[in-house]
């Protein structure tokens, strides 16, 4: 895995964590989520509604949601499932 608990902080690892949990959390701010995946991997602006991460070797296109408020249920899904291989490793999964 390419982050050790120990490369996130302790904000990072709480967005993991709320990325992660059951049922889905509300409330997770883009800016987290971008800084949780900066810290996990490359992050490429692809243009200005359109971020491509690679972590551990997979990559997925992720668009932030209006004003990078509040991330959507089917955001959040779709992070779940791309960060599942981080989660394990790292202990938070369920």
């Amino acid at each position: 895995m390419s982050a050790e608990p120990h490369h996130l902080d302790s904000e990072q690892r709480h967005t993991l964590v709320r990325l992660s949990s059951h049922p889905l959390s509300n409330n997770i701010k883009w800016p987290q989520v971008l800084a949780l995946l900066e810290a996990l991997g490359e992050v490429t602006l692809e243009t200005k509604d359109r971020y491509r991460v690679t972590v551990d070797g997979h990559t997925e296109v992720f668009r932030p949601p209006n004003h990078h408020g509040d991330v959507p249920a089917e955001m959040v899904m779709k992070l779940r499932h791309f960060l599942a291989p981080v989660s394990e490793g790292t202990g938070i999964a369920d």
